[in-house]
């Protein structure tokens, strides 16, 4: 169970690193800080690292029930709100 909590955590930060990059880029590039060679490699490179780890941090559930329950133990998962 740990190193399925370990992979979400690692997951979600790997996500949100690779979305703050991506969008620090744009700007960097809009301020021709970078050229637009390295904009696009540093997008393409973040715009994978995004899409290949999200998923793992927002619906663990679709790995596996041990995945899911690991999920809910993970520290930078929304946590859904109880059920009245």
């Amino acid at each position: 169970m740990k190193t399925r909590t370990f992979i979400i955590n690692l997951a979600s930060v790997i996500a949100s690193v690779s979305l703050t990059i991506s969008l620090a880029s744009g700007f960097c590039a809009f301020f021709e800080a970078l050229s637009l060679d390295r904009y696009k490699l540093i997008l393409d490179l973040a715009s994978l690292a995004w899409f290949l780890t999200s998923p793992l941090w927002f619906v663990p559930q679709l790995f596996g029930q041990k995945f899911a329950e690991a999920g809910k133990q993970a520290w930078l998962r929304p946590k859904s709100k109880p059920q009245e």
